[in-house]
């Protein structure tokens, strides 16, 4: 007999975003972005992005003029990779480290259901 393993919303969520950090990360964004590493928050329901920024994006403020803010808002509604997670209601949160002062967190915000729905 056969024996078929289904896996809930949560679990494929943690299994996808370790898989994505071990098999990806760091991987360059752009001239002045690296993405560090996936995370998944079972208790809040939240998928959290770390980022790196290098270069003349390496300052404190540069992402604080609430363009940044719009400008993730905008790409999670247009990105179907997160379909089923947006689907489930599922948060999206984004930090922005410093490359350059290790531990220096330069910008960070929370995506709500609210706010790409």
């Amino acid at each position: 007999m056969l024996y078929s393993c289904h896996e809930n919303l949560e679990d494929r969520a943690a299994r996808e975003t370790k898989e994505f950090t071990e098999k990806k990360c760091p991987a360059v964004v752009d001239q002045f972005t690296i993405m560090d590493s996936i995370t998944f928050d079972r208790a809040t329901k939240t998928v959290h992005s770390y980022y790196s920024l290098r270069g003349t994006a390496d300052t404190v403020g540069v992402l604080n003029d609430g363009n940044a803010r719009s400008a993730l808002v905008d790409e999670l509604k247009r990105n179907t990779n997160n379909k089923v997670y947006k689907d489930a209601k599922f948060q999206f949160s984004y930090t922005y480290y410093s490359a350059r002062r290790k531990g220096l967190v330069l910008y960070e915000t929370r995506v709500t259901p609210k706010d790409y729905e």
